[in-house]
């Protein structure tokens, strides 16, 4: 069961995003995080935790669609009972809220909001259309404005890289889910309707490319700005080629593209401002 409930967590997004909160923080703190580490083991594993619960609740709520999309699923091959992951992503959301209330009180209320904004899309995410990706856009993004709930920015030239990532990372996250919309459509259609037909104009797709090569695009800034360096430019040459890559691929794969360079531009951050310095 433990072995379910692990992949039913998605620990490979839950681990990455929780990590990108802590460059965040890096870079808040001028590269200095050592006077706040207690508080940021708390916000990274509540984060995993919240982020795990969702994932989790998400795929209690799609069973019927990924019996037609994925039915090698967990839930949907019937591996775990539909209540023991409920009870699981119950017991998570309740460990990250109690995390954050570990670290501070206006972390704890922000947390609180994410979660109820998370449970919000798994439950409704089917009768909204595209608002879907774009609240999930919002909640990824949400990371920048969280960090200024645990610690008082440092005013440093990287500083500045907090005002241009969050464009950056909004719309990567809007194409990503946008492709994600194509990639369900078979089962979405089926078991909700037609109200997922827009998926399948070529209009959507050409909109999702087109975020995703303005989003790499973005990561170039802060090199030309100067707020970055050399091994920070080597990452974003990297995801703007991987971002025109996926254009050339199926959305199936292009996600996986997506996922990579989204990777890249946040450890090639962290590695910039650990080798050069603030």
């Amino acid at each position: 069961m433990i072995l379910s409930v692990l992949k039913l967590m998605r620990l490979y997004y839950g681990l990455p995003f929780a990590a990108g909160f802590i460059v965040i923080l890096s870079y808040l703190t001028g590269g200095n995080i050592y006077p706040i580490l207690t508080k940021a083991v708390f916000t990274f594993l509540s984060l995993v935790s919240v982020i795990s619960a969702g994932y989790i609740l998400n795929d209690v709520c799609d069973i019927e669609v990924d019996k037609i999309n994925s039915p090698g699923r967990i839930l949907a091959a019937g591996t775990l009972q539909k209540k023991t992951a409920l009870i699981w992503s119950i017991v998570l959301f309740a460990i990250g809220l109690m995390l954050g209330g570990c670290c501070s009180l206006p972390f704890f209320l922000a947390i609180t909001d994410i979660a109820v904004l998370l449970i919000f899309y798994d439950i409704f995410s089917k009768r909204i259309g595209i608002f879907k990706d774009i609240i999930i856009a919002v909640l990824m993004t949400s990371l920048y404005p969280l960090a200024l709930t645990v610690t008082e920015p440092v005013q440093t030239p990287r500083l500045n890289v907090l005002l241009i990532h969050p464009a950056w990372l909004f719309l990567s996250v809007l194409g990503y889910e946008m492709l994600k919309d194509i990639n369900d459509v078979k089962g979405d259609r089926q078991v909700n309707g037609k109200g997922f037909n827009y998926c399948e104009d070529k209009r959507f797709l050409v909109m999702a490319r087109v975020f995703i090569i303005a989003g790499s695009l973005i990561t170039l800034l802060p090199y030309i700005f100067g707020y970055c360096k050399s091994i920070y430019l080597a990452a974003s040459i990297a995801a703007i080629l991987l971002a025109i890559i996926s254009t050339f691929n199926k959305p199936v794969v292009a996600v996986r593209y997506i996922y990579v360079a989204v990777f890249l531009v946040t450890a090639g951050a962290m590695a910039d401002l650990l080798v050069f310095g603030a």
